[in-house]
């Protein structure tokens, strides 16, 4: 019987969900166990299977915990060390999601390289000690950003760089649609399906999930376009259609 603990502090409770949830598929469909409990301010998830299956299980562990430190990790240090003043909050998201997803591949080698499963893991010791190289590398680019955060204050700069990280991310989604609505917005794959978990949200989770979806193409469904929708626009420029509202509805029926 192989047994493998991953443990965090309680106030990334939200990490914790994230490798729990995530990980739990994989940990049943080989016949396994998952668990998870909290004690003396500290997290645990446990994990255990047949021997026979730890090198399958091995993958899954390794892939999530370097998401959870390429993505959550380094959205709390950005979210620490960016002294960026932006117009409003659905800029700075913009931004700070940029930011966190540019060169992304060389942050998940990089955690990859360091990542021994031998052992039980702490989540925040290994990031902390075993990570100086990440570390050193997202402090220099949020210096970078600190030192010319005055040429962001201007709209124009501003869309510049935006349109320079978004379009040096990796394309990980095809078509999305984003369809405008009175109480939010919807985004939905080329067949208009639900492209995430959530089925509607506000601007700032508009903006969070374009970017971390990165598609290739993105068509726009609206009759007013809002501030950021055509802050997308402006950013995805050359991959990004407006298109009337009712056409989204003819569409729709189709499916």
């Amino acid at each position: 019987m192989w047994e493998f603990s991953i443990m965090l502090e309680s106030e990334h409770a939200k990490v914790a969900k994230f490798l729990f949830n995530s990980l739990k598929k994989y940990v049943e469909e080989v016949g396994g166990i998952i668990t998870s409990f909290e004690e003396a301010g500290l997290i645990h998830i446990v994990i255990a299977c047949d021997n026979a299956e730890k090198t399958r299980l091995f993958y899954y562990v390794k892939s999530y915990i370097t998401e959870a430190i390429c993505s959550y990790f380094k959205n709390e240090f950005l979210r620490k060390n960016l002294k960026v003043n932006l117009k409003n909050k659905v800029s700075i998201t913009a931004f700070e999601k940029a930011l966190q997803y540019f060169d992304k591949e060389t942050d998940r080698y990089l955690v990859e390289k360091y990542l021994n499963l031998e052992k039980n893991i702490f989540l925040e010791s290994f990031f902390e000690f075993k990570l100086k190289i990440l570390k050193s590398k997202w402090l220099e680019l949020t210096k970078i950003a600190n030192e010319n955060s005055s040429y962001l204050l201007t709209d124009d700069t501003f869309i510049e760089l935006l349109r320079f990280l978004v379009d040096n991310l990796e394309v990980s989604f095809d078509t999305l649609n984003i369809i405008s609505d009175s109480d939010g917005y919807q985004l939905l794959d080329e067949n208009f399906k639900d492209a995430t978990t959530s089925l509607k949200g506000d601007a700032v989770w508009l903006i969070e999930n374009v970017i971390a979806l990165s598609p290739r193409k993105i068509n726009i469904y609206t009759d007013t376009p809002s501030e950021e929708l055509n802050l997308i626009s402006s950013i995805y420029s050359s991959r990004t259609n407006i298109l009337p509202k009712h056409n989204a509805k003819i569409v729709d029926k189709g499916f």
